[in-house]
């Protein structure tokens, strides 16, 4: 039964087919892998148990040539599975990982062991947290092997399978999801009709979902369909005093487990915020004080604070606010476990990355109401734990850093945040109020400015540089929004530059003001050419939204739309550059060759800014690289 799921020699379990509640050991030999001779290797075990599937790091020690750890096989798993790395570097098992089926005492898969494996190199889950190759056909094998053998597991696993059957558009396939939709439709079970409404959601074909929904709403009115139309009524309700109503009408009519983890405990934390939002806060503190789960609501309170303190108001106020969410995430660290794909560890990173930023608010509020070694303190740990890669964090650092008369130091942060493609007109400021503090005058500023500017350029290109590469760009040929089509070869003599995109992706939407910037620096330069292909949108009439996107926002790009593929997907010529994530750019040369290709967001416009220049201008001249940039002294 298990042969098929055999592993290679390099990882070796104690016992290939481990269970819930067992020690396993193992051992980890890299030669041959991506990670020979590699110093920091690390080992994660993910837990598959379809509920938190939490994570855990696996200690290792070095003996000669292998890798020893251990783990203990938590309560429910169905499936575990490894990521062995270092850092960007992953051992994939030549794609199939390393994966192994939980089983029961009788050496049987538990079930949803199959399933879980299914969904792990079906979904792309496995492809994305250690490279597995993803694979629904196998994966709707693993599926029909877990119902075979375990046939209550379909209303666990059904609507997931048949949405990635789905996807494969063979007849075979299309008509077991149409008889299988059938089937749940007209069986008289809630349970199994919702399963077709979550099928007729997924395959986004609304008209049916209302049809089948009805009938469920008229056919079980005390159903847990209706139950989920009254929870969502809650979550959609913007008006505080609307939305306690609303709860009150909910909790009367069912019943709560006593957990903190628990949707009307979210219910609760919503309603809070709301009040919050709303300044009422002898109601926020009546339905805070109901709150179990108390970090939920670390984010709103925050989210008040900024407001006032953004507006110079009520600071007393916003500061008690502030110091609540640090409190509920000093709590929360300290009681740090292991979450969804994620383990203590990162949790716990996760944490302090929102409790700097959360800080950073607290220390503002505190500058603003004129106690600057206080906020200080508070801004000193921000600052360190960020490493200068926030423009805001730095501009108030350095704002502190001036009231505080420490200018030395703000020069130097300003120096670093410039350097660091971090810069701003805020920061500008400060360091022109620092310049002459330090120096005894201004005599010299302007040089001094240009050097900086200078040196940050010389250092993107050397960087740059070094990551230059040289393969033919994939043909291809889009409609724009006037269904003027555009093709790469229309453009061969120019310089190219292609931004992947969609209007869901955040990051995609934070670069685009420096990606306007970049238009408007090259828009005199005809041999200089932006594409915007948008890709990856959901739904079938995504064009209006597109174009809706683009013109509230006043951005001069010219859009081109990507094309489905064979499986229905806006994605063809997305995939066709072997994009994994957006936004995606690529900068390509006059030969129609991609030099650069650049994945994520800078966390700047002015970062954004510098980085097409400097891929622009190095993809026209490469000599403008320089091996190493002039430093510019740094006044002490």
């Amino acid at each position: 039964m298990h042969s098929a799921f055999a592993q290679t020699t390099h990882l070796k379990l104690s016992d290939e087919t481990p269970s819930v509640g067992q020690k396993i050991n193992f051992t980890y030999n890299p030669a041959g892998t991506p990670l020979v001779g590699k110093q920091d290797i690390k080992a994660t075990v993910y837990f598959l148990d379809d509920k938190r599937n939490p994570a855990s790091d696996v200690v290792l020690t070095k003996t000669g040539t292998d890798f020893k750890g251990e783990f203990t096989v938590p309560a429910d798993t169905k499936t575990l599975f490894f990521k062995m790395n270092d850092g960007e570097a992953i051992d994939d098992n030549t794609e199939k990982g390393y994966v192994y089926l939980v089983n029961d005492k009788g050496n049987q898969p538990v079930p949803g062991a199959y399933a879980m494996k299914a969904y792990l190199i079906g979904s792309g889950m496995g492809n994305y947290f250690s490279k597995l190759k993803t694979d629904p056909v196998e994966a709707l094998t693993l599926y029909k092997k877990e119902f075979e053998l375990y046939p209550q597991s379909e209303k666990d696993f059904g609507v997931i399978y048949l949405t990635m059957a789905s996807s494969l558009k063979d007849d075979a396939s299309q008509k077991i999801v149409k008889d299988k939709i059938a089937e749940w439709s007209r069986s008289g079970s809630e349970k199994e009709m919702m399963m077709a409404t979550a099928l007729y959601n997924r395959l986004r074909n609304k008209a049916a979902y209302d049809s089948l929904n009805a009938v469920i709403m008229a056919k079980f009115p005390n159903g847990e369909a209706a139950q989920n139309a009254a929870g969502m009524a809650i979550n959609v309700e913007r008006d505080a005093t609307k939305k306690a109503a609303l709860y009150a009408a909910y909790s009367a009519k069912y019943s709560e487990k006593n957990e903190k983890n628990t949707i009307q405990d979210n219910f609760r934390m919503q309603i809070a915020s709301a009040y919050l939002g709303a300044g009422n806060m002898a109601k926020y503190n009546e339905w805070a004080a109901q709150v179990k789960n108390k970090s939920q609501l670390a984010m709103a309170l925050n989210s008040a604070a900024w407001a006032m303190a953004e507006k110079g108001e009520n600071l007393d106020e916003a500061a008690v606010l502030s110091k609540q969410s640090l409190d509920i995430l000093d709590n929360d660290f300290k009681n740090a476990e292991a979450g969804s794909y994620m383990t203590a560890k990162q949790i716990g990173e996760n944490n302090r990355a929102t409790y700097r930023n959360n800080a950073d608010t607290y220390a503002f509020i505190l500058f603003n109401q004129g106690k600057y070694p206080e906020a200080l303190k508070v801004q000193d740990d921000v600052y360190d734990g960020m490493k200068y890669q926030d423009a805001e964090i730095n501009e108030h650092y350095a704002m502190i850093l001036n009231a505080n008369g420490l200018y030395a130091k703000t020069k130097e942060v300003v120096e670093k945040s410039i350097l660091a493609g971090k810069s701003s007109d805020v920061l500008k400021a400060q360091l022109a109020i620092a310049y002459p503090k330090v120096k005894g005058s201004n005599a010299g500023y302007d040089e001094y400015v240009a050097g900086l500017y200078k040196q940050k350029s010389d250092m993107g290109k050397a960087k740059l540089a070094k990551e230059m590469i040289n393969t033919p760009a994939p043909a291809f040929a889009l409609k724009d929004f006037d269904g003027k089509e555009v093709s790469l070869a229309s453009l061969k003599g120019k310089v190219v530059i292609i931004d992947f995109w969609a209007t869901w992706c955040g990051p995609c939407k934070a670069s685009f003001p420096g990606m306007q910037m970049a238009v408007n620096k090259f828009k005199d330069n005809p041999n200089v050419k932006f594409l915007f292909i948008d890709t990856w949108e959901n739904g079938d009439n995504y064009l209006p939204g597109v174009k809706k996107f683009i013109a509230d926002n006043k951005y001069t790009f010219h859009v081109l739309m990507d094309e489905k593929d064979a499986g229905g997907k806006q994605a063809k010529v997305v995939s066709d550059f072997k994009v994994t994530g957006i936004p995606t750019k690529f900068i390509i040369d006059k030969d129609g060759n991609i030099r650069f290709k650049y994945v994520g967001y800078s966390g700047s416009s002015e970062a954004v800014l510098d980085e097409v220049t400097n891929m622009v201008e190095l993809t026209t001249n490469p000599d403008a690289a320089v091996a190493g940039a002039p430093k510019v002294s740094m006044l002490k």
